[in-house]
């Protein structure tokens, strides 16, 4: 038994079990807490404040300008990305805008 870790939910085990079963994509309800520890620990153990906050700044951008629209670019400006990206990767290994929007068939 010394692998067990008594756990009391806030919401209630039947509540919690209901839900994990019913509502989400886990087996069982120690599947869901094994997936949430480990989620967690992942976050938090190899997280940097700096990242942190620049991800809160763009959050704020977002929510700020929202709502935005994504436009498919001229090709002038498909010509202009598809440079910046050529001179911004020395190693050449970038996909052309031309071929995402077919593969996605964006219009």
């Amino acid at each position: 038994m010394a692998n067990v870790i008594s756990y009391r939910p806030g919401i209630g085990k039947q509540k919690l079990e209901k839900l994990v079963k019913n509502k989400l994509h886990y087996k069982n309800l120690n599947q869901f807490i094994d997936h949430a520890v480990s989620k967690t620990l992942s976050e938090e153990m190899s997280s940097s404040p700096l990242a942190k906050k620049i991800a809160r700044e763009v959050e704020k951008a977002v929510y700020k300008y929202v709502p935005l629209k994504f436009v498919k670019p001229t090709k002038e400006e498909a010509k202009d990305i598809e440079e910046a990206v050529r001179q911004a990767d020395k190693k050449g290994n970038w996909v052309s805008a031309e071929h995402l929007i077919k593969k996605h068939n964006i219009r």
